[in-house]
């Protein structure tokens, strides 16, 4: 498996974080809205949104962890032939 340093893959990652947080906005304000929901489903609700949130937190990471290992790798090949 090789590890996909493009800028489309980085662009990906963050399109896909932005996708997370707005899922999990949506299922807080879904859970805060649903005041007769059972206390186990609106606990289901917040669980669930902050998965995704965490999600979206290490899609941004690794998208600043790909784009920094794909310019460090650019700096270096400029060192050797510079």
């Amino acid at each position: 498996m090789t590890l996909d340093f493009s800028p489309e893959a980085v662009q990906a990652l963050r399109t896909d974080a932005r996708c997370n947080d707005t899922i999990a906005f949506t299922l807080r304000a879904q859970a805060g809205k649903d005041v007769d929901a059972y206390p186990a489903v609106r606990d289901a609700l917040m669980a669930t949104a902050d998965r995704h949130l965490r999600l979206a937190v290490h899609q941004r990471a690794l998208a600043r962890a790909l784009e920094d290992a794909r310019n460090a790798a650019r700096h270096a090949s400029v060192d050797k032939t510079g």
